[in-house]
């Protein structure tokens, strides 16, 4: 692990890596003596990392059987969604109203990664430009409460985000168009679009996910 960031945070990086990159399987109980030997740490710092990827949604702490990667059923799913779907136009709408030139120059450079991590074919690299974008949208509107809420559906959703997304390619082009409508929704300054194309994203994401997890 690098010495430049303080052992809890590195431990939570290592670790979110390795989720997202799906080398734990859902529903498999994380070994604390594993993780030490993954991350280098010691039994306190990797609670204290543990409780953190807890509060992201990445991984539940069970009493008497101790952190698993969720397995989520396709009614998780729905719910998630669900809430996504009204959270995310709620701050695409805010968003739209509050973007300065320079939070849309930043955005623009966002967008930019989002399409060359698909057209790279990699899930995580695509993770990762996507939580850039949310990072973007709620820095910019500072709700803590409902960053929380939406950082741990995030972290709930790109658990199952099936790596199939990047080999379909009809759907690969499909899910960048509506991303760049929101992206030009929000560079329009029009909260009401903004707000439309953010629910649409959801529920395109929403639909893949569960004819995936139906297919499985």
């Amino acid at each position: 692990m690098s010495d430049k960031l303080p052992v809890r945070q590195q431990v939570v990086a290592t670790l979110r890596s390795e989720i997202l990159a799906l080398r734990f399987t859902p529903g498999e109980k994380l070994i604390e003596r594993r993780l030490c030997e993954l991350t280098g740490a010691s039994r306190t710092a990797l609670r204290e990392g543990l409780r953190q990827l807890e509060a992201e949604g990445l991984i539940d702490i069970i009493a008497n059987r101790g952190p698993i990667v969720p397995k989520l059923t396709q009614k998780h799913a729905k719910d998630i969604y669900q809430l996504r779907g009204v959270l995310e136009a709620d701050l695409a709408h805010q968003a739209a109203q509050v973007a300065n030139g320079h939070d849309l120059m930043r955005l623009r450079e966002i967008s930019q990664r989002v399409e060359a991590s698909m057209l790279g074919g990699k899930r995580l690299p695509l993770i990762l430009a996507k939580s850039e974008f949310y990072d973007w949208l709620m820095d910019l509107t500072g709700n803590e409460e409902t960053n929380a809420v939406l950082r741990r559906l995030l972290g709930r959703t790109a658990i199952i985000w099936p790596s199939t997304v990047l080999m379909d390619q009809p759907v690969n082009d499909s899910s960048y168009q509506l991303f760049s409508d929101l992206v030009e929704a929000l560079a329009a300054h029009d909260g009401t679009w903004a707000a439309q194309a953010a629910r649409v994203n959801v529920e395109a994401a929403c639909a893949f996910v569960l004819a995936y997890l139906e297919a499985t």
